[in-house]
């Protein structure tokens, strides 16, 4: 079943890059317009919070039936990997909601500048978590190998496959992302203040 977990992360990760990367072969138009670079922005966090949304569900339903004929450790597993993505729903759902309810239409420039700067950052801050929900599932399962413990091995391991496949979540989209950020950011480079005006060079 844990085998199964892995090969599901994997083939999860690999839809991830392949429908996000449609989005950064587009990224750049030629456009002066920020509201297209904000608009794209939005398209990648929609398809990145469907495929969490996914990726939870997938894990309450497997971890809910794996917890009732599973034993020892892999029934703890499989309650973790359940518990874990009851909040991952959440967050993707309610992120859905606020992406909704964007008006990008009203975005100046360096509004959108700072909107898509924010989310950067926040993917790398969230990267950063997922290093330490591994870190301590490393240390839990460790712990519970020396206290004899299943429930602690158990819970361990899923703090681990669900911290890789977060960090991994967040690196990607954070790559995929970013270059949007810098070319809405070079665009500044193209404006020239001129006495009758802007000029865009190119």
């Amino acid at each position: 079943m844990r085998y199964n977990q892995f090969l599901l992360s994997a083939g999860l990760l690999f839809i991830l890059i392949f429908l996000l990367s449609t989005e950064l072969l587009h990224a750049q138009n030629g456009t002066f317009d920020p509201q297209f670079y904000a608009q794209k922005s939005q398209n990648l966090q929609k398809k990145g919070m469907i495929l969490l949304g996914s990726w939870a569900t997938l894990n309450i339903l497997s971890g809910s039936a794996g917890y009732f004929l599973s034993e020892n450790d892999s029934k703890y597993f499989h309650q973790m990997n359940a518990g874990w993505n009851l909040v991952n729903l959440g967050i993707s759902g309610f992120a859905l909601y606020s992406i909704s309810q964007m008006d990008i239409s009203t975005l100046s420039y360096s509004k959108s500048v700072t909107e898509l700067k924010n989310l950067d950052k926040i993917l790398l801050f969230n990267a950063g978590l997922d290093i330490g929900y591994m870190a301590t599932g490393a240390w839990l399962w460790d712990r519970g190998i020396r206290k004899d413990s299943q429930r602690l091995k158990g819970y361990g391991k899923s703090l681990i496959l669900q911290g890789g496949f977060l960090f991994a979540f967040d690196l990607v989209l954070y790559l995929i992302h970013s270059p949007l950020t810098n070319n809405l950011i070079q665009l500044s480079d193209q404006f020239e203040l001129t006495a009758s005006g802007f000029r865009i060079n190119f």
